[in-house]
């Protein structure tokens, strides 16, 4: 170390000699010049006392402000490598915000994906049961119908049925006044007819009970799409409040 700190010097020593003054003089003026200094006005008598004591204080102002120049220089480049390296870590920072934002951007998007696959299966949940509402009214509709029909026809066969009783048995009481025990061709006919008219009754009777299961039959089943349809009506709704 210390021969390179007299290498140094000794360098330094040998940029001027008594044979290079002039020489040496012009050249630290070329380079205060570069650093914006003013340059060393140099007298053609050197070998006064006056004459090299103001080279000296101009030399010594001119080193001065070199100094001066080189601790500002300094300063400068200091401040513009932590500047730098605040750049750099602003943009590290830039980089892991962008690399944030889009990983955020990819969830939302992966998010608004099943949103809007959620909402096509709730679309077609309800065009379901939708149509299938409507098919329940159609069929609420038809057994009404039905039960209207079978009705008036139960209240027109239960007419019949009475109409048909009533002349049963006024011919079964002209048949009875007209009877006599003696005569047994009389008898045998009135008994016959007399069955015949029981068979007539029962077969009413029978055909009455069959149309009122039926029609029982035909408000249960519409009992049961009632409550179908008030079913799908509440899903429907349910399936509603959770695609709002």
């Amino acid at each position: 170390m210390f021969a390179v700190r007299n290498n140094c010097i000794s360098e330094e020593t040998a940029f001027c000699k008594q044979d290079n003054l002039q020489q040496s003089l012009n050249t630290l003026n070329e380079e205060f010049e570069s650093f914006g200094i003013s340059s060393v006005t140099i007298n053609n008598d050197l070998q006064t006392l006056e004459s090299l004591k103001d080279l000296s204080i101009q030399v010594t102002n001119a080193t001065w402000k070199m100094i001066h120049k080189h601790r500002y220089l300094m300063r400068l480049h200091d401040q513009l490598i932590d500047l730098n390296h605040k750049t750099v870590n602003d943009n590290v920072n830039l980089k892991n915000h962008v690399k944030r934002l889009k990983e955020d951007i990819q969830k939302k998007e992966h998010m608004i994906c099943k949103a809007e696959e959620r909402e096509r299966r709730l679309n077609v949940k309800c065009e379901d049961a939708s149509r299938n509402l409507k098919q329940e009214r159609d069929e609420i509709r038809k057994l009404k119908k039905q039960i209207q029909f079978k009705e008036t026809q139960h209240e027109h066969e239960i007419r019949r049925i009475t109409q048909s009783s009533q002349k049963l048995q006024e011919q079964l009481q002209k048949s009875a006044g007209s009877f006599t025990p003696k005569d047994k061709l009389l008898q045998k006919i009135h008994e016959k007819e007399l069955i015949s008219y029981k068979q007539t009754i029962c077969r009413l009777e029978e055909n009455n009970r069959h149309m009122l299961e039926e029609i029982n039959n035909l408000k249960e089943a519409l009992e049961l799409h009632q409550t179908g349809i008030a079913l799908h009506i509440e899903a429907s709704g349910a399936w509603t409040n959770a695609d709002i």
